[in-house]
């Protein structure tokens, strides 16, 4: 695995996709990674009631050659990471505590952004003729956000809310423009269409989403993976919306970097 630091955050993004085995596996070790620095393969199997062969088998899931070139690289990740607390206390503000998860959840963040990928969405923003973002709920709000900043540059872009919406029109779509969807868990069946039917039309799609295996990244050119952390204050509500929204800023901004340059 290339890029430091992304050990925890993959674990996380590939969780929803594991089969049980593998799942009970992923559990024990985002509860226990200062612990599996210190146990074998074995142990690791042991106390996450699965075999061996299964842990050998997670870690290669998850980008590794083997256990310990899995336990070596969250060594590393472990001695850099920042220290996230866990419930308050009198001894510090409730303030505090969401800040630090959310820069947590940022830095996080930052080790799992493909930042060739955010200069080539933002080569196609500043070439395409019509930009469609997707999202639902609050994923729309996010979209919306997108769009306008969008704007903001001479870009031609249009939140679409109703995804169900954004199929309809995708009709009128070419080789010429761009589709973005947004979307946490890469399931939201209506955003999913509207972006496969971009796609089919010949747009240029990309997918913002905590998911890396979900049907919404199946539809498109382009992935930029957000953080996927559950905060114990805000029970996970928030914090990709966070994160989503700092892919929002780095892609706006890499753009305007890139209009600026021409």
């Amino acid at each position: 695995m290339s890029q430091a630091r992304t050990v925890l955050p993959m674990i996380r993004a590939h969780m929803p996709q594991l089969p049980i085995a593998l799942m009970r596996i992923a559990k024990y070790v985002v509860a226990n990674p200062e612990l599996i620095v210190y146990q074998s393969a074995a142990q690791v199997a042991s106390s996450s009631k699965s075999g061996q062969a299964s842990v050998i088998r997670f870690c290669r899931t998850v980008g590794f050659d083997g256990f310990q070139d899995f336990k070596l690289a969250l060594a590393g990740e472990l001695a850099t990471r920042p220290i996230r607390s866990g419930e308050p206390d009198t001894s510090r503000k409730l303030s505090d505590q969401l800040g630090d998860n959310l820069i947590a959840a940022i830095q996080e963040n930052r080790s799992l952004l493909n930042f060739d990928d955010v200069q080539t969405l933002a080569t196609r923003l500043l070439k395409a003729k019509r930009v469609d973002v997707y999202g639902a709920g609050f994923s729309g709000i996010l979209a919306t956000l997108l769009a306008a900043r969008l704007l903001r540059l001479n870009i031609h872009a249009f939140a679409i809310s109703d995804p169900t919406f954004g199929a309809e029109i995708a009709h009128g779509l070419d080789g010429n423009c761009v589709s973005i969807a947004i979307s946490e868990t890469g399931l939201t069946k209506d955003t999913v269409t509207a972006l496969r039917r971009a796609h089919s039309a010949g747009a240029f799609t990309a997918a913002i989403t905590s998911r890396p295996e979900s049907p919404l990244v199946g539809a498109a050119d382009l992935m930029l993976l957000a953080a996927s952390i559950e905060s114990p204050l805000t029970g996970g509500s928030l914090t990709p919306a966070f994160t989503q929204l700092f892919i929002i800023e780095v892609l706006v901004s890499a753009t305007t970097i890139a209009q600026n340059d021409h």
